[in-house]
């Protein structure tokens, strides 16, 4: 998806707050990465665990 000039403009904002601040936006954004991962890990595991049981039932969802 091409990024449009208004996302152009959020995101270079965002760097110069993240750099005043001392902070690096790669950094900013991995931290960000890895909170919305942690925050779905139950989700996840949810799933998961479905999955296995429908393994074990024979029912398992093909792979698309």
């Amino acid at each position: 998806m091409a990024a449009t000039k208004e996302q152009k403009e959020l995101k270079a904002n965002a760097e110069d707050l993240l750099a005043f601040n001392g902070k690096d936006y790669d950094d900013w954004l991995e931290e960000k990465h890895r909170e919305v991962v942690s925050e779905n890990i139950p989700l996840l595991m949810n799933l998961l665990k479905k999955e296995r049981k429908a393994a074990n039932t024979g029912t398992a969802l093909q792979n698309s």
